[in-house]
């Protein structure tokens, strides 16, 4: 089901660059302004020039932050600052990382070709809504670079090991490329060529259905592209460099794949309307409610102790932890024998979605409780998405935010059968720890064409 390739890979001259940490980001949705301004402060050649430019005075429709990327990458590709491998290959990749617990994991997959599908085909999925807005704006990137400067996340079933076997022996040797990013993830990269490899991979590859983990926006950008370019070439045949997307994947089936919860923290302008005594009080029907108080100022002990809490009364019902900007606390466990079916009256959401606890958070406790209307939408300035509790403190202590739900991660499970079902999950219901870094491999589609304008490794 899985239609794999090789490809030319383009990577930063580590001979120019040293060490590469100072040029490679996270990935464009995830880089906030402030972040943004460090990473061009950080290095002229920093890989955010291309993912995320900024927008300048003046810009046009011949002038804009996509023609810019697009020039950067031609001049930096004419200046041998990135420069293209001699032949195909694909691109082992691992992830070493430490959890919030302490421990270490390692999450290990590869990058290669893979050829775009619409999703009613049921060979590549997705679970998560997708919206307008950043599909347009990453069309328009795409357009004018015709590369694949990040590639989409997905994972795959891979029970008896057989696909990861083939590619961790590829790693035995010393990595290509070892950096470390500000978080301290430590990413190795293998490049391997060997064509009987290739071939191996590809037909083990062929019995697998893919599943969309992160870069649901940049698939159905990929897909839109493919669409265009086939009315504007004629071109067909499903063997166009259009017709295959730069993708990351690995195996479900390993202790490295870790979701990470994504937490709600309210503004205070949606609060303004909202009477919390009487939601609690209502809240009481169907959650017990546990009171507890932290320090906001002590996010590294006190942010433990609460994600600890959550977790560990989530293992019995679904729980989340409400915290005021004034440090108290109140854990939400659902009793027993309420289901979340009870709780969540929409039609047009299936029993599996309606399971999730972001699911009920929104459609229940924000939606029914404390606004009264079912129908209700957050917008983007009511409601922040926040991973690090440190965060989450910070807007609480600074008065940004006037309350805030810490949330559990979705388990595995779940993910995976909303996904088989066919169904989509609610915005912002998964985070795939870590991130997979942009820049430590692109994908030219103009390389695939025509002789690459850069020497060669």
């Amino acid at each position: 089901m899985a239609d794999i390739l090789p490809f030319i890979g383009t990577r930063y001259n580590s001979q120019l660059i040293g060490n590469l940490s100072c040029v490679l980001a996270p990935p464009y949705d995830v880089i906030s302004p402030e972040l943004q301004d460090e990473l061009y402060a950080r290095h002229e050649n920093n890989v955010v020039r291309l993912i995320l430019g900024k927008e300048e005075a003046g810009d046009d429709n011949f002038s804009n932050k996509y023609v810019r990327a697009a020039n950067t990458l031609k001049a930096w590709r004419s200046d041998g600052i990135l420069i293209e491998d001699e032949k195909p290959g694909i691109y082992c990749y691992e992830q070493e990382f430490k959890m919030p617990t302490g421990e270490i994991k390692r999450r290990r997959g590869f990058f290669a070709l893979v050829k775009l599908e619409d999703y009613t085909s049921g060979n590549i999925r997705a679970h998560e809504q997708t919206f307008a807005g950043p599909k347009a704006d990453r069309l328009k990137l795409l357009r004018a670079t015709h590369a694949n400067l990040s590639p989409i996340f997905v994972i795959f079933n891979d029970a008896n090991n057989e696909v990861m076997t083939m590619v961790s022996e590829r790693m035995a040797d010393k990595p290509w490329e070892e950096v470390t990013d500000d978080d301290g993830v430590i990413h190795r990269l293998w490049v391997v060529q060997k064509k009987d490899f290739l071939l191996r991979l590809r037909e083990a590859m062929q019995s697998r259905q893919l599943f969309i983990a992160d870069g649901h926006h940049r698939y159905e950008t990929a897909v839109n592209f493919r669409n265009e370019m086939r009315e504007a070439t004629g071109r067909r045949d499903g063997n166009q460099p259009f017709d295959y997307m730069m993708m990351y994947l690995t195996n479900a089936e390993q202790d490295g794949l870790v979701i990470l919860p994504t937490h709600r923290v309210l503004s205070r302008s949606f609060l303004a309307d909202v009477n919390l005594k009487e939601a609690v009080a209502e809240l009481k029907e169907h959650f017990d409610i546990k009171d507890d108080k932290v320090d906001l100022g002590q996010p590294d002990t006190d942010g433990r102790k609460l994600l600890a809490m959550v977790e560990k009364l989530g293992q019995k019902n679904m729980t989340f932890g409400m915290v005021t900007a004034d440090g108290k606390v109140k854990y939400l466990t659902l009793k027993k024998g309420v289901s979340p079916l009870d709780l969540v009256d929409d039609d047009e959401l299936q029993d599996p979605v309606k399971r999730l606890d972001v699911t009920v958070l929104h459609h229940y406790i924000l939606n029914y409780v404390f606004v009264g209307n079912p129908e209700f939408e957050l917008d983007e300035d009511e409601c922040f998405y926040v991973r690090d509790v440190k965060r989450v403190f910070d807007l609480l202590k600074s008065r940004k935010a006037g309350l805030a739900f810490i949330m559990n991660a979705t388990p595995m499970e779940q993910v995976m059968e909303i996904v088989k079902a066919g169904l989509k999950m609610p915005h912002k219901s998964t985070y795939f720890h870590p991130k997979i870094i942009s820049g430590l491999v692109i994908r030219n589609m103009d390389c695939e064409t025509k002789k690459p304008a850069a020497g060669k490794r």
